[in-house]
């Protein structure tokens, strides 16, 4: 028995031995007829999980676990729905300063965002101190969801390393030929 997702809101079933079932179906399902409407292939059932009631999870219950249902997005995960992203550095200028939902497929994305900002007010921070950024780095930190199997983005940490241009021993008017344009 194979599964295809084809969206959120939508899994195909294909499995020649079912029997017609009372869910949406793509073409008209005969167990003793061997022929199809597309093109000799198996039959699809496609189930819709937003219509049809009740009698369409039930099936679906019997065949795949909660888990895997969960997975597919047939039934909401609660944990997912429910999980909430803070930043709790002290950089005033970030986005998710306030709890924010976000949708497990987006996390990377919005994680990943989240992180550059820090990157760019540090180097904004560094310029107006008159430093020099010897290192920068962003860790992504990823999560199963212990409810449905999902992977996330659980976080990120965002490392910024500099030093004063005086510590070097020099003032500004001394670096300021040290930077050469190339040209050509």
């Amino acid at each position: 028995m194979g599964i295809n997702i084809c969206g959120r809101d939508c899994m195909k079933i294909d499995n020649s031995n079912i029997p017609q079932l009372n869910i949406g179906i793509d073409m008209p399902i005969n167990p003793s007829d061997n022929t199809t409407d597309n093109g000799g292939q198996n039959p699809v059932i496609t189930v819709d999980s937003t219509a049809g009631g009740p009698g369409n999870i039930d099936v679906l219950k019997s065949i795949y676990s909660e888990q895997q249902l969960k997975k597919l997005g047939i039934i909401e995960c609660q944990t997912c729905a429910n999980r909430t992203y803070v930043d709790g550095s002290d950089d005033a200028g970030v986005s998710f300063k306030t709890p924010t939902q976000v949708n497990p497929e987006q996390s990377e994305n919005a994680v990943m965002g989240h992180e550059m900002e820090h990157v760019a007010n540090e180097k904004a921070d560094a310029i107006a101190e008159g430093s020099e950024i010897i290192a920068q780095s962003v860790s992504i930190h990823r999560a199963v969801c212990p409810e449905c199997g999902v992977s996330y983005v659980a976080g990120g940490v965002t490392s910024t390393t500099t030093k004063k241009k005086s510590d070097y021993g020099l003032s500004d008017e001394m670096t300021k030929g040290l930077a050469i344009d190339k040209k050509g």
